[in-house]
């Protein structure tokens, strides 16, 4: 399971073979939700979380906050949680959309769970014949 997290959203992506990221949910990113995604994580049967890690986030302050949430899915969940580069992955979820003619207002909506999958299918692709 893979996590575009925002501010206001939530994108979650799914791999049922290991092989090809899917596009799940969009949550909002409200309440107690790392109880939420840590629920989420086990009814997938998730075996490892990752968690997009914007470049802009990279500076002691800002990677706190993506730290922090893999930390407390990590205790809440049991599971590895892996930070993940997103660089760029919300620029080639919202091009994707557009090569698929999918009309702006309805991808807009979807586009953090489609950032999910680009993150989940990069993370795929560099472990490719790797066990977890």
């Amino acid at each position: 399971m893979a996590i575009d997290y925002g501010g206001k959203r939530i994108g979650i992506a799914v791999s049922e073979s290991g092989l090809l990221a899917t596009p799940h949910s969009v949550l909002p990113n409200e309440g107690d939700i790392v109880s939420r995604l840590a629920s989420l994580a086990d009814q997938l049967g998730a075996e490892t979380v990752i968690v997009g890690l914007p470049r802009r986030a990279r500076t002691t302050a800002g990677e706190h906050k993506y730290r922090d949430l893999a930390e407390r899915l990590r205790q809440q969940t049991c599971k590895p949680v892996v930070l993940w580069d997103e660089t760029l992955s919300t620029v080639e979820a919202a091009e994707r959309l557009r090569e698929g003619r999918r009309r702006r207002s309805k991808g807009m909506d979807d586009i953090d769970m489609y950032a999910a999958a680009v993150i989940l299918q990069s993370y795929l692709d560099a472990n490719q014949g790797r066990q977890p």
